[in-house]
């Protein structure tokens, strides 16, 4: 009896996976943040142009460029350039489709994998909240979607 009580009470004591969230300061349309494990975050911006700009912060490869393997809902592995400054890499897609697949996956998809080419995964982001915050982004005349 005490086993079906005490089940229920420690998983509402349990903290939950963050939201992502929207910050309006940064400009030209603020930015939306999605907390990731292990002190990782991805944030997705306007660019020059209203282009996608997606960056991940909380990782510093120690070199200028790095790439990553990610994954929507295991949809398949997809390898991303990034270029680097300390602990922020900002992704450098060959396409633009290529951009607005990604962002358009991580509005719809729950759950991001991050991870480091041939060195194993790096990050989880839930992508709870996503949505919302990304299309806050768009909605600020950041008209890449």
């Amino acid at each position: 009896m005490y086993k079906t009580l005490l089940l229920p009470l420690l998983l509402a004591a349990a903290p939950a996976a963050a939201d992502w969230s929207y910050d309006p300061a940064p400009l030209p349309a603020g930015q939306a943040i999605g907390p990731g494990t292990n002190g990782f975050s991805v944030m997705v911006e306007c660019a020059n142009g209203g282009l996608p700009a997606v960056v991940f912060r909380g990782y510093d490869p120690g070199a200028s460029e790095e790439i990553f393997v990610v994954e929507v809902d295991n949809y398949g592995e997809v390898l991303v350039g990034a270029d680097c400054s300390a602990a922020s890499c900002l992704l450098a897609f060959d396409t633009m489709e290529e951009a607005e697949s990604f962002v358009s996956g991580m509005q719809y998809g729950s759950n991001l994998m991050v991870g480091l080419y041939r060195r194993g995964t790096l990050s989880e982001v839930p992508l709870r909240g996503s949505s919302a915050a990304i299309d806050r982004v768009l909605a600020r005349d950041c008209s890449f979607m």
